[in-house]
Formats: C-alpha cells, structure tokens, sequence
C-alpha cells in the first residue's frame, strides 16, 4: 500500500526488489506521487514492470482469501494530520486484513502514527496495527510510549548507511 510521499516511495522500490527476487508482489496506489520526486521515479519503475494497480481497483486484485503479506508504505515521519480519504480507508482496510490473518508490516512507522507521542494522530481505528515495524536507523521517540506497541508490533532497525546510533538525541531547545 503506497502513499504520496518517500514512505511510498520505499513501497514501490520494496515491491521491485521483492518482484526482482522472483516473489509475486505489487503496489497499490492509494495516493499519487508528486511529479519529479524521488517517490515518482520508484513509481515509474515499478509501473514499467506492470506492478502498480490503483486503489479503486485493490478488490479485484486475486489475493485468495487475503493476501499473506501486507506491506503498510502510506506515511512516514512527515505526517502531521489525521488520515483520511482514500489513506484513511486503506488503513481501515490493512487492519481488516490483518484481523483476517494477513501479516501487516509497516515501513517507518505505522500509518497514522504520531512518530513523537506513539499514539493516533487521529481517532484509534485511523493508525495501522502493524505485526511489524521496519524502522530506519533509529527508533522514533514515540515508538516507547505507553501503547505504541500494540501499533508497532515487533521492531527491527534497519541501517540505511548513516552511523549508528547508541541512543536517542537530547532535544536542545
């Protein structure tokens, strides 16, 4: 499930590589990428390989019952507003799958999530309750607030090539 932005973005270029590995995967556009970003180039690429189907058309799409694996690329860091729309029904839709049985893994951090409190930004059903986070190079301060877990699932810290980091920064203010 991808979104507008470089969470997105991740999506489409996860979806390549996964498709490049011989596993059958592709992206759903929930949200178009805007022209000439970093997210729009992982887009196209994906596109060439005829891997990215819209939204409106996630029903058709021959899953089975459910697909096994759901990969939650919607937002990331950036997000300051509640979900809604087309996002906000895609998240209510991960999380019926998940509730059937699909495996949900958020890239980041779960759409929907406020990185620095841990909670909603919205009402509780407009965050993804992912099985898995795969996180970029730290975990986000939210990520130990009470409850976040049941958002986040089980965390894994993945280098991206930046140096390591040993413990959360102080905020200077």
């Amino acid at each position: 499930m991808c979104g507008s932005g470089n969470n997105g973005g991740d999506g489409y270029a996860i979806v390549r590589t996964l498709h490049s590995w011989g596993v059958p995967a592709v992206a759903v556009e929930v949200a178009p990428t805007r022209p000439r970003s970093d997210a729009r180039v992982m887009r196209d690429a994906a596109a060439a390989l005829a891997l990215v189907h819209a939204w409106n058309s996630v029903d058709s799409l021959d899953f089975g019952k459910h697909p096994p694996i759901i990969i939650d690329a919607l937002f990331g860091t950036g997000l300051t507003r509640p979900p809604a729309g087309d996002e906000l029904a895609a998240i209510h839709w991960m999380n019926a799958r998940a509730s059937a049985g699909s495996r949900v893994i958020a890239i980041d951090l779960p759409s929907g999530m406020d990185c620095d409190t841990g909670s909603s930004l919205g009402t509780p059903d407009s965050v993804v309750r992912a099985a898995q986070t795969l996180t970029m190079v730290c975990e986000k301060a939210g990520f130990a607030a009470s409850g976040a877990h049941e958002l986040l699932g089980e965390i894994l810290v993945i280098p991206i090539g930046g140096p390591p980091v040993t413990q959360m920064p102080q905020t200077v203010e």
